[in-house]
């Protein structure tokens, strides 16, 4: 875990602060991600990888992008990861006897806790994970100028890859959609020595591997229009596989 943290601290100490328009910093909190012991006691190990949060830790006021640059007195990058990582571990709506709260509205949280359900293994066996890990106002940060979305994508890659470098998991989803993040996913799966891609369904469903991971790209979970079956695809092709390889 510490291994972790600290290229955490790394990789954001070398954000470049002069890419940014800090006179209209309205970014999120950093979204840094950690595993939970469940993931470690998992028989397979699974990253659900959205694109964005949306407003993550932002109605505090605390946490914009001169935060994590070190523009605020008395706030070090160690105290910002720490408390980023604070905050992930209160992110899911799980009780402490492990239940999860399956009332929840957000898509996304419902196909987490589907794909745990099926899988049988606890939602927190899961690690959940971003390919941004900043959004802007509560959306896309993709939007803002160039040379702001080229060092978010830049740093958020870097934190990716050495998450799954750190977690090595069985199995990667990439919900997150393909229209404006695959050139993004291509760029993490680069820094992690390549890719080699098993089938693809334009546009649907991708699936590749990279490293000791199978990995597939589908559409955000909120989608629809003939994505379902995709996501019901993914599902089945994980406990293929995962049958097979126990």
């Amino acid at each position: 875990m510490e291994r972790l943290l600290d290229a955490y601290k790394r990789i954001l100490q070398e954000v470049d602060a002069l890419s940014f328009n800090l006179n209209e910093d309205k970014y999120s909190g950093v979204f840094l991600p950690v595993p939970f012991e469940e993931y470690w006691h998992s028989p397979v190990k699974i990253m659900l990888v959205g694109r964005e949060t949306a407003g993550w830790n932002t109605l505090n006021g605390k946490n914009t992008m001169s935060r994590v640059l070190g523009h605020i007195p008395d706030v070090t990058i160690g105290q910002v990861v720490e408390e980023a990582v604070a905050r992930y571990r209160n992110h899911l709506p799980v009780q402490n006897d492990g239940t999860t709260n399956l009332k929840s509205r957000s898509r996304f949280t419902q196909y987490h806790f589907r794909l745990a359900r099926e899988l049988n293994i606890p939602p927190l066996a899961i690690v959940y994970a971003n390919l941004l890990a900043w959004d802007y106002d509560g959306l896309t940060p993709l939007n803002r100028p160039q040379n702001e979305v080229q060092e978010v994508i830049l740093a958020s890659l870097k934190l990716l890859a050495v998450q799954i470098k750190h977690l090595d998991p069985n199995f990667i989803i990439f919900a997150s959609g393909a229209r404006r993040t695959d050139y993004i996913i291509k760029q993490v799966l680069t820094e992690l020595g390549g890719y080699e891609t098993s089938s693809v369904i334009p546009g649907k469903l991708w699936e590749f591997k990279t490293g000791n991971a199978i990995c597939f790209r589908i559409a955000h979970p909120r989608a629809m229009r003939g994505h379902q079956k995709y996501r019901d695809e993914v599902i089945a092709r994980i406990k293929q596989l995962y049958t097979q390889g126990g």
